[in-house]
């Protein structure tokens, strides 16, 4: 009997840990992206459409196991991420319409910072109906875009610190977490 609370107990830690892994994976994901905005904004572009389907499913995945918890159902959590991803997704193909290849409107650099703006804003409006977590990728990612725009030959003495700050700061929790569950 004894063995059943243990086990629940270490269940709450690996779904954190399983959160944290997400957010940060989201974080590399968003430096990388960063980094191929910032060398080929076209590729870039090309980039965070694919990272759509990706954050929609990490939302889901962060928020999927506090949604019994909290009485909520999973089939709103799941259309609503789907279909505020794919908003995002038809954001993104209007800027692309408006590009330089297109009609000339916007160049490619310009392309790159309105989608990784986007992303941003769809990742902090993802993280306010799910997970205030997911938020916090939506704000580092705004911050990149302000970065780049202002100050791009130091873009990475700025990014790098802030990822690993953010990084640091999901670590820290985690094991404040552990510490606080294993007293």
């Amino acid at each position: 009997m004894s063995g059943n609370p243990h086990n629940g107990s270490n269940s709450i830690p690996k779904k954190r840990h399983t959160s944290e892994f997400i957010l940060i994976l989201l974080l590399l994901l968003s430096v990388v992206g960063i980094a191929l905005t910032d060398y080929s904004p076209n590729k870039g572009f090309w980039y965070w459409m694919a990272m759509a389907p990706v954050f929609c499913i990490a939302t889901i995945a962060i928020e999927w196991p506090n949604m019994n918890r909290r009485g909520e159902s999973k089939g709103r959590l799941v259309w609503t991420q789907v279909f505020h991803w794919l908003a995002y997704l038809i954001v993104i193909y209007l800027v692309f319409l408006l590009s330089a290849t297109d009609t000339g409107r916007l160049n490619n650099v310009d392309v790159g910072l309105v989608a990784l703006l986007i992303l941003a804003f769809a990742t902090l409006s993802a993280g306010i109906t799910a997970s205030w977590r997911i938020s916090l990728v939506g704000v580092f990612l705004g911050i990149a875009v302000v970065a780049i725009a202002l100050i791009e030959e130091y873009i990475w003495a700025l990014l790098i610190p802030l990822a690993l700050i953010i990084i640091g700061v999901f670590l820290f929790r985690r094991r404040k977490s552990k510490q606080v569950q294993g007293a």
